[in-house]
């Protein structure tokens, strides 16, 4: 071995002990850090990792758009634009220019679809609450929530007057009064101006994210060879395959599971809007939304629904339209149960009814209601790992 070669190889060594040692005094501080100032560094750490989702959230948005619309632009490209353009060119460049104009219609296609299908809820929405939201001006609406709010004062105000010296009606008038202040501390034109702020972001992220879900959809291709090359680069052979079978199959529980319920949502919202419509109960449409909203969450989403349907009805209505808000949404219940959901979402995660409700009541402890409607996928790709871990669960 030349004296050269000998030095490089010594300096190497070193170069490598070196990074061991640095890495090792980076990792003792790290955890030294941890153990004698834990707040200081959960605190700073739950404020990196907030910074960085709020930086990456158009591009979070958009991968979960291309996620979910993906299948929808990939059935229009093979089952209609192969067959109205199926002309095969022989040469390889024109060949495969013309597949990407395709492709790039198919994506065109897709998201004009989806505004159309969005369009035309918001149009039967406005078709429902004609009259109530069209024909009525600002000042009534204002008024009629006002009333709901008056209600909910005399209500209280009977209850209290029931139960004479009983100490409670001075402490319901201490909790009223100190919820007044937080209002009054919090409620300010500047709160209202940071909200308005707040919304104007969200619809800007949203749109910068179906930019980005755009180009996902018209370079996928790209991204997964370049996950491939990524792999294959870092892993072995039978790891990369185990990886890619278990991701395949991650993708069909989660996907099916999440546009299932997403659709099934949809169509109880719409069918619970017009339930009660039907029984004359008020802001019908908004509450039947929320139920269609909270159906997603498995179980307990039925009953959250119809909460606020029963307390809209107890105040304007009485129990008589409370018990017709609950008879509607308990047989369109019944009727997703029966006929809608085995059809639009089946037993797509596989997980038995009460590993389901236990990852829901997890899910929503620690997590609220995200976590609710996150607990079912998260189960079912825990199964997944563990089915692959441990064989059949």
């Amino acid at each position: 071995m030349s004296e050269n070669n000998t030095k490089f190889h010594i300096n190497r060594q070193y170069m490598t002990l070196s990074v061991y040692v640095v890495l090792t005094a980076v990792i003792l501080f790290i955890a030294y850090q941890i153990i004698t100032h834990p707040d200081i560094v959960l605190t700073s750490v739950g404020s990196l990792l907030g910074n960085l989702l709020s930086a990456i959230s158009p591009l979070i948005i958009g991968l979960v758009i291309a996620y979910l619309l993906g299948p929808l632009a990939k059935a229009i490209d093979g089952q209609v634009m192969a067959r109205l353009f199926h002309k095969v060119s022989t040469d390889p460049a024109k060949a495969a220019k013309r597949l990407k104009y395709l492709h790039t219609f198919s994506i065109l296609i897709t998201f004009l679809l989806i505004i159309a299908a969005l369009g035309l809820i918001i149009y039967a929405l406005a078709v429902l609450i004609v009259g109530q939201l069209f024909f009525a001006s600002l000042d009534q609406m204002v008024r009629s929530i006002i009333d709901y709010f008056l209600k909910y004062e005399q209500v209280l105000q009977d209850l209290i007057a029931k139960i004479p010296g009983s100490g409670l009606e001075e402490r319901l008038q201490e909790a009223v009064a100190a919820l007044i202040a937080w209002l009054s501390d919090h409620i300010s034109t500047a709160s209202v101006v940071n909200f308005a702020i707040g919304i104007g972001g969200g619809i800007l992220n949203v749109f910068l994210g179906a930019v980005v879900s755009v180009y996902l959809l018209l370079d996928a291709d790209f991204f997964r060879r370049l996950w491939q090359k990524s792999l294959n680069i870092l892993l072995p052979e039978h790891r990369v395959v185990q990886i890619n079978e278990t991701l395949s199959e991650v993708n069909i529980v989660v996907g099916k599971f999440l546009r299932g319920q997403l659709l099934d949502g949809l169509i109880i919202a719409i069918m619970s809007s017009v339930g009660l419509t039907l029984v004359g109960l008020d802001f019908a449409v908004f509450i039947g939304f929320f139920a269609g909203l909270a159906n997603i969450i498995p179980y307990f989403g039925p009953i959250l629904g119809m909460i606020p349907a029963v307390i809209v009805a107890l105040l304007t209505g009485g129990v008589t339209q409370a018990l017709l808000a609950v008879l509607v949404l308990f047989i369109i219940q019944q009727l997703d149960s029966a006929i809608i959901s085995p059809r639009v979402v089946g037993a797509s995660t596989g997980l038995h009814p009460v590993f389901v409700l236990t990852a829901v009541v997890f899910g929503g402890y620690f997590w609220g209601i995200p976590g609710m409607l996150l607990a079912v996928p998260a189960a079912a790709i825990l199964k997944l790992f563990l089915a692959k871990r441990f064989g059949a669960i």
